[in-house]
């Protein structure tokens, strides 16, 4: 039965969400963001979704299908406003929103303690991750699912029928909507298990709540799939998720490939695995089959691409928190001791230390709304005088380009059609080879850039091509200690 949190534990909970919101309030302007806020204000100002590439001249008016447009529009949106700062302060609420809806989920709600320690925990695993973008609604509505799925499971109800419905939302804001109907799945397939376990093995009638639980998930499985139909694209959905990891030229980028343990960033991942482990090895209560199969099947995403790494977080922390609550409640039974008053609960010491973190976290907030600061963060991050340079000079030709300042060119210099941006699905195998060869000065990289015409190229300076691009004739028009740009 479950126990009505005390004051302190309150307390520590309004703490620990103010301390990630202030985590979480930083600069999330990502690659990617650029090229969403542009097909944002692409469908702004066009009133329609694109249909066909209108940014690139690779494959300018190629299809172009891409589950992101109510996002995009928000992203602009809020750009629109109030700048790149309300955008990060968006990411920061959503961020904190995810993790309130994850403890939620922990059982059982009364360690307020152990799983606010646990939500720290895998908050900073998962901010290895945290950027403006799409992505974020996959982050907050894998936590919404697994949530209702959790209490449908303890506490059947209509609660559940909500799915469908932030379904529409999620297929229509980002690819990875598929894990929603892997979380139902999960859940599905464990209810189905059951009843087949107690009829096949154990040779006795099922309870009848088991078949009601496994026909109800029956039933909101197809209403998920008939859900995620209801898109511009309608059946074509389905299959992009698939599409996309097809792509092999995707294993070069950065989140794609798998987690490299030696980057501090990816340490509390790290600290997240071995708590797993040990709160699995510590607490006599065995697992359910929907933890074995979320924890098998997140970890197993995790450790093959980075992307994961966040959702993976999002669903090891019930795990970790039941699982430590059981071993502590096991602690306190071998032990017992007298019976000891929660922490004395001062109303005004406790109410200066939630102004002191709100104070830090609520600071650091405004901070990063200022247009100044997020001036000085674009240009530490992206080539911001190089584009300027190329806006001023404007030289003549195709322009090639970086593959992760292709999205901030779409934004910032949109009379230049890029040669390639962070949209993967679109470009496939073939391009983004292309592209690298070039990159790296390989054999035949001048036939390329004469086979697509270009005469400017703006890319990083410790790139090959930078190296041998004076030696064929190019002139330099700027350089810094990131960029440089050259032209023929």
């Amino acid at each position: 039965m479950s126990q009505t949190p005390s004051p302190f534990s309150r307390l520590w909970r309004v703490l620990v969400l103010l301390m990630i919101f202030g985590a979480a309030a930083g600069f999330t302007i990502t690659a990617d963001t650029w090229w969403h806020l542009r097909a944002g204000q692409w469908i702004w100002q066009h009133h329609r979704l694109p249909g066909a590439d209108p940014f690139s001249y690779t494959l300018q008016g190629a299809v172009w299908h891409y589950p992101g447009w109510p996002a995009e529009l928000l992203m602009y949106a809020l750009v629109r406003v109030g700048g790149l700062g309300a955008l990060n302060i968006a990411v920061a609420l959503t961020i904190t929103s995810t993790w309130w809806v994850v403890w939620r989920t922990m059982r059982p709600q009364h360690e307020e303690i152990s799983n606010g320690s646990v939500i720290v925990l895998a908050a900073l695993a998962s901010g290895v991750y945290w950027g403006a973008r799409p992505y974020l609604v996959t982050f907050f509505l894998s936590a919404v699912f697994l949530w209702l799925l959790a209490r449908e499971k303890q506490r059947p109800g209509h609660a559940v029928w909500w799915l469908p419905v932030l379904m529409v939302v999620w297929v229509n804001s980002h690819g990875a909507f598929v894990m929603g109907l892997v979380w139902w799945g999960v859940y599905w397939l464990a209810a189905g298990l059951r009843w087949l376990w107690s009829r096949s093995v154990l040779q006795q009638p099922p309870p009848p709540q088991t078949l009601r639980a496994w026909k109800k998930l029956t039933l909101l499985g197809v209403a998920l799939l008939v859900a995620a139909l209801l898109n511009p694209y309608g059946a074509e959905m389905l299959a992009y998720p698939f599409k996309t990891v097809k792509i092999h030229s995707l294993y070069h980028i950065a989140e794609w490939r798998s987690p490299d343990f030696h980057q501090p960033a990816l340490l509390p991942f790290l600290a997240l695995l071995l708590a797993t482990l040990l709160s699995l090895g510590a607490s006599s209560t065995p697992l359910t089959a929907e933890e074995a199969f979320l924890l098998a099947g997140s970890v197993f995403l995790a450790l093959g691409a980075v992307r994961n790494v966040a959702l993976a977080a999002v669903v090891l922390a019930p795990i970790v928190a039941r699982h430590t609550a059981a071993w502590l409640e096991a602690l306190r039974a071998a032990r017992p001791r007298p019976q000891q008053r929660a922490p004395a609960v001062h109303p005004r010491l406790n109410l200066a230390l939630v102004a002191l973190v709100a104070f830090f976290a609520l600071g650091r907030a405004g901070v990063m709304a200022t247009p100044q600061v997020n001036r000085i963060e674009v240009a530490r991050a992206f080539p911001v005088a190089a584009v300027q340079t190329l806006e001023s000079r404007h030289p003549q030709g195709r322009l090639f380009n970086d593959y992760n300042w292709g999205g901030y060119l779409l934004w910032a210099a949109p009379d230049y059609p890029v040669f390639i941006d962070g949209r993967t699905d679109l470009y496939g195998d073939t391009l983004i080879r292309q592209w690298a060869r070039i990159m790296a000065a390989e054999p035949g990289w001048e036939a390329l850039l004469d086979q697509w015409h270009v005469r400017v190229v703006l890319i990083r300076r410790d790139a090959p091509l930078a190296q041998r691009l004076p030696a064929r004739g190019w002139r330099l028009l700027y350089q810094d200690a990131r960029s440089v740009l050259y032209a023929r």
